[in-house]
C-alpha cells in the first residue's frame, strides 16, 4: 500500500514540474506575459529546478523509514541550499514538491511507531510546527539577523549606532510610558463593565454585546479620527475648554491624545477578557465568604480579586502590547510625541528608508513585548487559581457593596455616554463639508469613494479587503482549532516549545510582525514582498490566537469519553476529529471564523508595510487620506467599515440564532 502511495506522490511533482513555473513569477501568475511563464517553467531550459525534482525518485533505493526520513532532510536541505546561493526563488511548482515531502515525511514517521502511528495527528503537528517556524520563528530570525548581517558581513556598528541615537532613550521611555498606562486605564474600565454586566445589571445583555463588537468593527485609528474631530484644535470640546479655562488648543496631541484613543479603543477588548472570566467564578465561593460574616467589599478583595489576576494579567498584557505595537494612533494624535512604532514606519516609508535602524528598534519593541509576557507567565505560572468548581454555578451571584456599584454605575454612564458622543461625531463628520469650519450637509465624501466606479476611488481597496479577509479566515479559524487540539489532547515530546510559540504570537507587536516579514520574504528562495499570499500570511498568523483561544475554551466543555469512546470503535483519530470534535466545536469554530474575518478586515499595524498599489487595503487608504490632509473621506471610510462589520456580525448573530433553534 505504501509502495502504490509513494509512488503517486513522486510522480505529482514531476507532472507539477512539466506544467508549472519552477521559478518564481515576478509579476504574478495574472499578470506576467506567456514568455515570462514560458522561461519560468523548469524543463524548457537546463537550470537549478532539476535539481529540485528529479533527485526525489531516489527514495526508492532505501527501504526503512529512518533511511527514507534521512534522505528527506537532506534533500530539503539540497533544495533550499541551492536555491539560496543561485538567487532563486520557488515557483508554483514547487508546491506540489513540497506536498509530497510532507506526504512522505507523515507516512514515514508513522511507519516507525511515533504517536502511535497515527497519521492524521503526525500529519497535524507537522503543519502546525511548519507554519509556526516559517511564518512566525523565521521572520524573527531575519529581523534579527538584518541587525547583525549587514552587506554580507556580521557587524553590530549599525546596531550600536542606532542604540546610541540621543532621543531613542526618550522614545523608548514616551512608548513604555503610554502603553503602559493604557494597559492600566484599560484593564480598570474593563474590570468595571465586566463588574456591571456580571453583577450589577445581568439582564442587560445588549451592553456586553456592544462591548464586544466596537473593538472588532472599528478600525486601529478611527477612534483617533473621532477624537481629533471632537478635541482637535477644531474640536467642539476644545472651544470649550480654551473658552472656559484658557487651556492650549494643542492639548490633545501628544501623549494625552494617543493615551485617550487608545484607551477608548482597547477597554472594550480588557472588558471582554475580564467578563469571561467573571462569569466562571462560582457563586458559591462568594456565599461562604458571607456566610462567614466577610462584608461585600472583603468578599471582593481576598475572594474575586484574586482570581481574576491571571485574567488582569492578560488584559494588561494584550491591551499595552496593542498599544506599543499601533503607529496609525500616534501618527494622527502624537504630534511631537514619537514612539517606537511610528518611529519604524517613518524609517521604513521615508524619502531614505533605513532597514537596519528600523529592524533594531523593532527588536528593541519585540523585547519589551517578550519582557511582559515572561514576567506574567512567571507571575501566574507558579499559582494555582482553579476553582474546582465541575458543574458550573447553580446559584446567581451576590450584589457588589452599594458604593461599588453606585461608583460602577456612574462610570459606565459617563463611558456610554462619551462613545455615543464620539461615534455620532465620525459619522456626522462624514456628512459636512469640513469640521469644525463648514457643517454644510454633503454627500461629497461618499460620492468620491464610492460614487466613481469599482476602479477607482475606494472600491479597490475594499474589494481587495474582503478578498483577503474572505481567504484568510477559514485558514485562520481552521489551524486555530487544529492547535488548540493538539495542546489539549496530544502528549508529545517538545509539547511545551510548541506551546510557546504558538503563545508567541500573542506577544509579537504587529508593527514588528510586519517588519519582519519584509526581511524574511523579500529575497530567495522564497520572495512574497508585493504579493497578495503575503498580506493574507500576514492575516493568518496575527489572528490564529483568536482560533485557539475559542477552540481551546470549547474542548473544555467536551468530555474526553466521547473521544475514548470512538477509539474504542476502532474508529481512526481523523473520523473522531471531522465527526465528532468538529461538530461540537462548531459554534466555536464559526465564532473564530468571523471574529478573525472582521479583524483581518481592520488589520493595519502587520499589513502597513506590506501593500503595494497592486495590493491596497482599506485600513491603508485610510491612513493615506489623513496622509494628504483629507479627513472627510477618511471618516466617511471608516464609518462605512464600521456599519459595514456590524452588518456581518448581526447576521451572524442571526444565523447562529436560527442554527440553535
Amino acid at each position: 500500500m505504501f509502495s502504490t502511495q509513494s509512488r503517486f506522490w513522486l510522480i505529482l511533482p514531476l507532472i507539477a514540474f512539466l506544467v508549472f513555473p519552477s521559478q518564481a513569477l515576478h509579476y504574478g501568475l495574472f499578470d506576467s506575459t506567456a514568455k515570462e511563464i514560458l522561461a519560468a517553467i523548469g524543463w524548457r531550459s537546463i537550470n537549478i529546478t532539476w535539481l529540485w525534482f528529479l533527485p526525489l525518485l531516489a527514495i526508492e533505493f532505501f527501504k526503512h523509514p529512518k533511511a527514507k526520513i534521512g534522505f528527506l532532510v537532506a534533500f530539503l536541505g539540497l533544495i533550499f541550499l541551492s536555491a539560496k546561493l543561485t538567487a532563486t526563488s520557488f515557483g508554483y511548482a514547487t508546491l506540489f514538491l513540497f506536498l509530497s515531502i510532507f506526504i512522505l515525511f507523515t507516512e514515514n514517521i508513522a511507519r516507525l511507531g511515533i504517536l502511535r502511528g497515527d497519521r492524521f495527528i503526525i500529519g497535524t503537528l507537522l503543519a502546525s510546527l511548519i507554519v509556526l517556524c516559517v511564518f512566525i520563528l523565521f521572520p524573527m530570525f531575519s529581523i534579527l539577523s538584518a541587525i547583525v548581517y549587514i552587506n554580507g558581513k556580521f557587524s553590530l556598528d549599525e546596531a550600536f549606532r542606532t542604540s546610541q541615537q540621543p532621543h531613542l532613550l526618550k522614545v523608548i521611555w514616551q512608548s513604555i510610558s503610554v502603553s503602559a498606562s493604557v494597559g492600566l486605564l484599560s484593564t480598570f474600565f474593563g474590570l468595571c463593565f465586566a463588574l456591571y454586566t456580571t453583577r450589577i445589571a445581568k439582564k442587560m445583555k445588549f451592553i456586553s454585546k456592544l462591548f464586544s463588537i466596537l473593538p472588532i468593527v472599528t478600525p486601529p485609528f478611527v477612534v483617533g479620527l473621532g477624537v481629533v474631530l471632537l478635541m482637535g484644535r477644531n474640536g467642539t470640546i476644545t472651544h470649550f475648554l480654551v473658552e472656559q479655562f484658557g487651556i492650549n488648543k494643542n492639548w490633545l496631541y501628544g501623549f494625552n491624545g494617543i493615551l485617550l484613543s487608545h484607551t477608548l479603543a482597547l477597554t472594550p477588548m480588557a472588558f471582554m477578557i475580564i467578563e469571561g472570566a467573571l462569569r466562571f467564578i462560582p457563586a458559591n465561593l462568594e456565599e461562604a465568604s458571607y456566610s462567614l460574616k466577610s462584608s461585600p467589599s472583603q468578599t471582593f478583595r481576598h475572594i474575586l480579586f484574586p482570581l481574576l489576576k491571571p485574567a488582569l494579567a492578560n488584559s494588561f498584557l494584550i491591551t499595552s502590547i496593542q498599544s506599543l505595537s499601533d503607529f496609525s494612533t500616534p501618527f494622527v494624535l502624537g504630534g511631537n510625541y514619537d514612539v517606537l512604532a511610528s518611529q519604524i514606519y517613518f524609517y521604513i516609508v521615508g524619502s531614505q528608508p533605513d532597514y537596519t535602524t528600523a529592524s533594531t528598534m523593532g527588536v528593541i519593541l519585540l523585547a519589551f513585548s517578550l519582557a511582559s509576557f515572561f514576567i506574567q507567565y512567571q507571575w501566574l505560572g507558579k499559582r494555582s487559581y482553579q476553582t474546582l468548581a465541575g458543574k458550573g454555578n447553580q446559584t446567581s451571584h451576590l450584589p457588589l457593596a452599594s458604593g461599588l456599584k453606585w461608583v460602577i454605575s456612574c462610570i459606565l454612564l459617563g463611558w456610554i455616554t462619551f462613545n455615543a458622543i464620539l461615534y455620532g461625531s465620525i459619522f456626522f463628520g462624514s456628512f459636512v463639508v469640513n469640521w469644525g469650519v463648514n457643517h454644510s450637509f454633503t454627500l461629497e465624501h461618499y460620492l468620491r469613494l464610492f460614487g466613481q466606479g469599482l476602479d477607482f476611488g475606494g472600491f479597490p481597496s475594499l474589494i481587495h479587503t474582503l478578498i483577503f479577509a474572505l481567504c484568510a479566515a477559514p485558514i485562520t479559524a481552521l489551524f486555530g482549532v487544529l492547535i488548540a487540539y493538539l495542546t489539549t489532547r496530544v502528549q508529545f515530546k517538545g509539547k511545551s516549545f510548541f506551546e510557546f510559540i504558538a503563545l508567541l504570537c500573542f506577544a509579537i507587536p504587529g508593527t514588528v510582525a510586519g517588519v519582519s516579514y519584509v526581511m524574511a520574504f523579500n529575497d530567495a528562495p522564497i520572495y512574497l514582498t508585493g504579493s497578495a499570499v503575503i498580506i493574507v500570511l500576514s492575516m493568518v498568523t496575527r489572528n490564529m490566537p483568536i482560533g485557539m483561544r475559542s477552540a481551546i475554551a470549547g474542548l473544555a466543555q467536551i468530555d474526553v469519553n466521547l473521544e475514548q469512546a470512538s477509539q474504542s470503535l476502532k474508529v481512526s483519530s481523523c473520523k473522531t476529529f471531522l465527526f465528532i470534535i468538529l461538530p461540537l466545536l462548531r459554534p466555536a469554530l464559526l465564532s473564530a471564523l468571523v471574529t478573525s474575518f472582521v479583524r483581518s478586515m481592520t488589520t493595519m499595524s502587520a499589513i502597513i508595510f506590506l501593500v503595494t498599489p497592486n495590493t491596497q487595503v482599506a485600513t491603508a487608504y485610510i491612513l493615506n487620506r489623513v496622509e494628504d490632509g483629507d479627513y472627510g473621506m477618511a471618516v466617511a471610510y471608516g464609518a462605512t467599515l464600521i456599519v459595514v462589520m456590524m452588518l456581518v456580525i448581526l447576521g451572524f448573530n442571526k444565523l447562529i440564532d436560527r442554527k440553535g433553534s
